[in-house]
Formats: structure tokens, sequence, C-alpha cells
């Protein structure tokens, strides 16, 4: 249930805080006097998107936070699988910065809106006037059977099926729309694959030649400076080994007198080492060095083809050929098997299709039970509301195929006239009757599903007199098991609460401000009093509130 909702610079409120209690709160006040911002200030809780235009004051940025009792709702596993921390009461809170950007925050763990709307489906059922309206939609209508009868754990199995079977059928038109096109590359792709194949490049091998080929092409020079440096390493007079041997020599005759002296010979001996190794590599290398005109012709020619298919591809490394190479041919592949594979996706649509309409019949058959019973039970109400003869029928038929929502079509069809038969709400329901019948479907959906807390708003539009007590009847009720909070114009309904906000606004200077205050046993019978009659009070209309109220508590 709501605990508390704090609202700072939104719309006409600069800053408030409302404490709930449980059970049946009601809020009233004047027309225009703020009720509809704070419904908007709790649809920015449940992850409604707003903008800038909701500022009081445009410098500052806006904070709307509402403080939950989570007990008994078994949101753990939520708040864990979400990387949320739970706490039994938890904290909602949404700001809107002076830019227009939005950020939302669960126990000051920052969230995105659709997870905010996704635990706010737990928390709490705004009802607005909209949303009598939605009620009319055939969609809501099977959203509302769902409900009482409890499919939904069921429909979100076959949601799935369902989305992975539509994938499949895109998958499939994609692939049948490029096969024609497809099989017209294959003669190009086969063409391209063979001519790298032919070439018959290996890994780095196109490196490894450039390598050699700078050595080959550059062969004259290489030997000259290689011969003279084997010349001067041991072949010279005074060649640089025998050099090195007689410094070392001469070092190693004074070393046992200085520790440099001995470090310097240590580093004498690594040199020559060092200096006998590199000159052994140049005549290594010296071998080698042979100027090959045929080895040359081979080399330039390899190349060149490698390069030739480097530039008609556009690549610039011999990797990126190989890389090509494994392409053309995983493309070749795929359109060789691609009738393999059009066969394959129609297979597993053909099962998933059965699979589907195996569970959307469960579905239907779970819906159809539970038809009767929903009937029976909104004429129970729709009566006990002042409309003896309403009738209330679900009309129902079976899809030829399956949608997202199984194979069932459902419509609700309404009279509220004796000797009328049903038809369907939209063309038959007036605003009044709507209300009535939302209230009805409100109840029987509490009964069956754990929702702490839901808030009416103005869903007495189109009622008066002894039919709305009924349906503050009916919604005291409901709080006996859930937080019911109502925002009312009607007397016989602000009667029932054991809760009474009254929402005003008052003027100063340029700018008008909105307020909410709990009102005490005087002020609620005045407001009672002055909803009943107006500003100025008459002794009948303060009678008629005492009995009002006095009936309120005769049926607590």
């Amino acid at each position: 249930m709501i605990i508390s909702l704090y609202i700072k610079n939104y719309a006409l409120i600069n800053e408030l805080q409302v404490k709930l209690e449980k059970g049946f709160t009601v809020i009233t006040g004047e027309t225009g006097a703020g009720k509809s911002i704070l419904l908007g200030a709790l649809n920015l809780i449940a992850g409604q998107r707003a903008d800038i235009g909701v500022l009081f004051n445009k410098q500052e940025k806006c904070i709307v936070e509402a403080e939950f009792d989570l007990n008994q709702l078994n949101l753990q596993s939520f708040f864990e699988l979400n990387d949320l921390d739970y706490q039994t009461v938890s904290i909602v809170r949404r700001e809107i910065g002076t830019n227009g950007k939005s950020r939302a925050f669960v126990n000051d763990t920052p969230v995105n809106l659709s997870l905010l709307k996704e635990l706010s489906q737990h928390l709490i059922d705004i009802h607005s006037q909209h949303q009598s309206l939605e009620i009319n939609a055939k969609e809501s209508q099977l959203n509302t059977l769902d409900w009482i009868a409890k499919s939904n754990s069921i429909l979100q199995d076959y949601t799935m099926h369902f989305n992975h079977y539509k994938k499949l059928q895109s998958e499939l038109k994609e692939i049948r729309e490029n096969e024609l096109q497809q099989r017209n590359n294959f003669d190009y792709f086969t063409f391209q694959l063979n001519e790298i194949e032919e070439l018959n490049l290996r890994e780095n091998e196109y490196e490894e030649l450039k390598s050699e080929l700078s050595v080959l092409a550059h062969s004259e020079e290489i030997k000259t400076n290689l011969q003279k440096a084997a010349f001067l390493f041991s072949e010279s007079e005074n060649n640089l080994l025998q050099n090195l041997n007689e410094i070392k020599t001469a070092i190693s005759g004074i070393a046992r007198y200085n520790k440099q002296y001995e470090e310097m010979l240590n580093r004498l001996q690594s040199s020559v080492i060092e200096i006998k190794d590199i000159s052994g590599e140049v005549e290594t290398h010296l071998e080698k060095v042979n100027f090959d005109p045929k080895r040359l012709s081979f080399l330039n020619q390899r190349i060149a083809d490698t390069e030739r298919l480097m530039r008609k591809h556009g690549l610039t490394n011999s990797a990126d050929l190989l890389k090509l190479k494994n392409e053309l041919s995983s493309k070749i592949f795929d359109i060789d098997h691609i009738s393999d594979k059009i066969k394959s996706i129609e297979n597993e649509l053909n099962n998933q299709e059965k699979e589907l309409f195996k569970k959307a019949a469960l579905i239907s058959k779970q819906r159809k039970a539970k038809i009767p019973e929903f009937e029976k039970s909104i004429a129970t109400i729709l009566h006990l509301l002042g409309m003896p003869n309403a009738k209330f029928s679900v009309q129902h038929h079976h899809l030829e195929q399956f949608n997202s929502k199984g194979i069932d079509d459902i419509e609700f069809l309404f009279s509220a006239n004796k000797g009328v038969a049903p038809a369907p709400m939209q063309k038959v329901a007036s605003g009044g009757e709507l209300s009535r019948i939302m209230l009805a479907i409100k109840s029987i959906i509490a009964s069956v599903k754990t929702l702490p807390s839901i808030v009416f708003d103005e869903i007495d539009t189109g009622i008066s007199g002894d039919v709305a007590a009924k349906m503050g009847n009916i919604m005291k009720e409901m709080a006996q098991n859930m937080q019911v909070i109502s925002i009312t114009h009607l007397p016989q309904i602000a009667s029932k609460g054991n809760q009474h906000w009254y929402v005003y606004k008052e003027n100063t200077g340029n700018s008008t401000t909105s307020y909410i205050k709990i009102l005490n046993e005087k002020e609620r019978l005045h407001e009672i009093a002055k909803m009943l009659s107006s500003e100025k009070m008459s002794d009948a209309a303060i009678s008629n509130a005492k009995e009002l109220l006095g009936y309120a508590k005769r049926n607590q």
C-alpha cells in the first residue's frame, strides 16, 4: 500500500506531503483545485513520461516520491532479478530536471521507465476516466477476462512461443525474397572464390615473399657489405676480433689489482662472444646471398598476382584476402543449401503452429469456463448499483487463425433496459453506466488479483443519489482487503471514507498554488454539507451531511 506521497514543484503544487492509511481514502475539492494533479503525480510514480511543462518553478527540478509498504507482496525475487535493494518499506522517486530530462529511482537505485512500469503493476492500479473508455476496446476486454480467469501465466508462455513463431515467419519471408537474388549471385561468388583458390595463398606468405624479394632485388649491395663486414671482423691485418682478444689479454693482466678492472674484463669477454656470434651470422648470410633471376621473376609475379586480387576486392593485406575466401565459401554453402534451410524453417513453423493451437485451446478453455461466473458477478453488482434490469454478457467465438492473444474473439455486451437485447458496450453504455460497469469489473479483479492499492479518479461520473451511496459501499467493501483511494465529487461517496483529504488552491500575488489537508470531523462535516449545497451551507445540508456520515459509521 501507499504510505505517503511527497510532491515538490509539480504543476500548481509548490510542496506537499500526504500520509495515507489503510482502508478507504477519499479526496475531494473544487473543480480545478488540483485533484487531477495528485493523479498526475501518481502516474509519474507508475512510469508515465513527463516533460518540462509540469514544473511549477521552471528554475527548479520537480520531485515526486512515494513510500510503499511491500509486506506480504512477495516481491523479493523481482527486486533480486533486477538488481534492486529490497526493503519492506520501499521508496519510488521521480525527478524532472529544468531541461525536461527525467530520472527514476527505486530505493535510490536508478531505473528505467520500463522497469518502473513493471514494478508499479505490482503496487498500484490507477483508474482514470480514460480507462473507462478503454474497456470498450476488445483487447482491453480480453485482458480483463484473463485477469478474472487467472490465465496470465499460461498466456505469458503462449506469447513467448508466438513471438518465436512470428520471428520464424519473418526469417522465412526474408530468405524466400532473397532466394532468387542469392542464386543469381552463386556463379559470381563461385568465380571470385575460384580466383582466390587458384592463387593458393598461404597465411603470411605475401609478407614473407615481400621480404625475400627485398633481399634478392638488392643482393649485390647486400653481398658487398657483408663481405666487407666479414673482412673487418676476422680477415684484415688488424681485424676486429684480433684487436679485441689483444685488449682482453691486456686487461686480464691487471684485473687482479682492482675490482673495476675485473668487471671491465668480464664485459670484454661478453663482447668478444657477442662479436664472434655476429661474425658467424655474417658468414652464414654471405653464403646464402646469391642473385637468382628465375626466383626474382617468380617472386615479382607471385606478389603481383596477390596484389591484383587485393586491389580488385579493395583490400590492404593478405589476411583480409584469406578472410574473404572463407566468407565466399560460407556464402556459396548457404546458397547451395538454401532449399534445405527453407524446408527446415517450414517444418519448425509447422511444429510451432501445432503447439500454439494446443496452448491457445487451453487458454480458451480457461477463459470460457470463467465467463458464466463473470457475467453473473457483473450483473449482481450492477443490480446493487441501481440497475435492476441490467444485462451483461460476454460474446465469444473462436478465430480461424491464432493471434498474439490466442484464438478467442471477445466482446462485452450490455443492456440497461428490460426487453432490450444486449449490444456492444461502446454503442449503448452511457457515461454513468460505463462507470458502474468499470467499478464492477474492478471490484471483481480486486478479489482475484493481489494488488495493495487502487486509485479511482472520478469513477462516479454520471451517477448520483442512492446509486452513488451504493457505489461508495462497494469501494468501502473493496477497502477491507486493499487500500482504496477515490477522487470524487459526490458527497455520498466522500462520506464512506475512513480518511478524507481536501484539495484547495490559493492565489498569492501572481501565482496560484494547490494545497491538500486532512479533514477533522468538523471540517469533514462542513465539506460534505458544502458538496450537498453550495458555499452557503443551509441547515438542511448540514443535517443531510450528518445523516450521510452517520450512515457511513453504521455501515463501517
